[in-house]
């Protein structure tokens, strides 16, 4: 699904358009109206907008303005210009400018549904653009990458501590970031490998995210940092730092992580997800927050895979440091992101493929209870069996003696994990139904209102798109036609148990103009509100 934006000082052009769009499901738009360049301009700061259909003669900003603010904060932005003056130094001028079509108003609806067609056809072919990958292979070979991870290592470690000769240690790391200023942070996973891929595989596609990441973020300075395994962070800083690029940068961060994503999705054909802070942080914070941030991507949401998601700050527990080895880490990843059969898997491996020395059969099994603890320290509670006996299953764990033989102990350690990947899906089932109540509250008690993509997702705390694709796993349905069912509902008890006017019913469910209303009501109902109410 793309955002589209319909820009006009002319309502009756902008809803004539909504309208007209709204009838053509194929299209799968999300689509905003403003009626000013200003009001543009305030929806472009709050969300990135794929597609926007603007005019161009408008008073105090024309539409030639508004594409060269939209250039410079969005530059994939797909423009398309629509005016009543047959002018051919205007069609130049957009065409310069960027602009992906000129159309002429007389021209009629086909004409800008065509053009449309064409921009979501740019745009997925962005997605495909097989050159963001330009120097992947040579940059997995430069020493700068684990001078960066190292460094990084050392900040999380020892937080403030860290900071100091800070400007020294940025210019060190090859990075143009400015140590008196704030930074902000992002926090990435690739959720899934292929199991055909190596390390070495993981590790260029590691930096095939990075460059796709760079290529995007062309507005900002960006200071990427591989951790190893499937995680990676990401320091942002505007290039030009003024009040106003500060105040754009959450909002851009976020809008630039969806294009990131659905270009790894499309390219790389892997699955990532993202967590970023809602406000820029100070350097003495990283440490602190990128850990919240960790613990928030691996708490998740739906099946905990292609996330944005968005922290705000809320105080949580510290994360436990992961064991190093790369067997225990993998192991821990495995729990984390509830992978039952890959866990069984490792651990098989890891006991087996030990020699027959206690002391390192010991040792493994004891960095399997950390891990196991670190996991239980998450929950709140397991399930309703274990709990009883849960003081009893800590004394055990803690315990090597406890088990006979090694085979014994195995299989306790597998039976506890298994529980816990089991609590774990449970309880991330249960905070994505409490944030898709919370989601469906919102729209019934505001029917009336307007609940485009992104006022639901501001209403829940995250990314437009999403919040989107999250609402369809968990429910099987897609939200614009939750609310179409709901306004269809209760546009029928109005017209039944009252004498309200048309015009009025129209308002109360969310309409602008008795006339649409008509239309949208005989299209899901096949006749029109006055026949419905007579029939009645």
């Amino acid at each position: 699904m793309f955002r589209l934006l319909i820009v006009d000082d002319e309502p009756f052009t902008v809803d004539g358009l909504y309208e007209m769009l709204q009838d053509e499901p194929d299209l799968d738009l999300d689509i905003y109206r403003a009626y000013s360049a200003e009001e543009a301009i305030g929806w472009l700061s709050r969300t990135k907008m794929d597609i926007v259909l603007s005019d161009i003669r408008m008073p105090e900003m024309n539409g030639l303005e508004l594409q060269q603010w939209i250039q410079s904060r969005w530059p994939r932005c797909k423009v398309i210009f629509l005016t009543g003056v047959n002018d051919i130094q205007y069609a130049q001028q957009a065409q310069r400018g960027g602009g992906v079509d000129y159309i002429l108003k007389t021209e009629g609806d086909e004409a800008i549904v065509k053009s449309i067609r064409r921009a979501s056809s740019a745009i997925q072919e962005d997605y495909r653009n097989e050159d963001l990958l330009i120097r992947a292979k040579g940059q997995l070979k430069e020493l700068l990458p684990m001078l960066r991870r190292e460094w990084f290592t050392v900040l999380l470690e020892q937080g403030d501590l860290a900071t100091a000769n800070l400007p020294d240690r940025l210019r060190e790391l090859d990075t143009i970031l400015r140590a008196d200023d704030h930074v902000m942070l992002v926090c990435g996973r690739v959720d899934h490998w292929d199991e055909h891929y190596s390390m070495s595989d993981q590790s260029l596609l590691l930096y095939a995210v990075q460059n796709i990441a760079e290529e995007y973020m062309d507005r900002v300075v960006m200071l990427p940092v591989m951790l190893g395994g499937a995680y990676f962070a990401w320091l942002i800083q505007p290039k030009n730092a003024s009040a106003t690029n500060w105040n754009e940068l959450p909002a851009y961060t976020q809008g630039t992580l969806e294009s990131i994503q659905q270009t790894c999705t499309a390219l790389l054909h892997i699955p990532v997800s993202f967590i970023s802070h809602e406000k820029p942080i100070g350097w003495r914070d990283i440490a602190k927050n990128y850990q919240l941030l960790k613990q928030s991507l691996i708490l998740g949401l739906g099946n905990g895979r292609e996330m944005i998601l968005l922290h705000r700050g809320e105080a949580a527990s510290d994360e436990a440091q992961a064991v190093p080895e790369s067997l225990l880490t993998r192991i821990e990843s495995a729990i984390e992101m509830g992978q039952k059969s890959l866990f069984l898997e490792l651990l098989d491996e890891l006991f087996h493929g030990q020699g027959n020395r206690f002391t390192v059969y010991a040792q493994t099994y004891y960095a399997v209870a950390v891990i196991l603890l670190q996991q239980w320290n998450k929950t709140d509670r397991l399930d309703n069996a274990a709990e009883a006996d849960s003081e009893l299953k800590i004394h055990r764990l803690l315990d090597i003696n406890a088990h006979k033989t090694k085979e014994q102990a195995v299989q306790f350690l597998s039976e506890l994990g298994c529980n816990l990947i089991r609590h774990g899906k449970r309880e991330l089932d249960e905070r994505t139904e409490r944030i898709i109540q919370k989601l469906n509250r919102y729209i019934v008690e505001h029917l009336d209102n307007d609940l485009s993509l992104a006022i639901l997702a501001e209403a829940v705390y995250l990314n437009p798109s999403y919040l989107s694709n999250l609402y369809k796993t968990s429910t099987g349905r897609n939200i614009s036609d939750y609310i179409t069912e709901l306004r269809v509902d209760k546009a029928k008890a109005l017209l039944a148990e009252s004498q309200a006017k048309v015009q009025d019913v129209a308002v109360a469910v969310g309409f602008d103009t008795a006339g649409y209303f008509t239309r949208f009501f005989k299209k899901h109902v096949g006749v029109t509100p006055q026949e419905f109410r007579s029939r009645l």
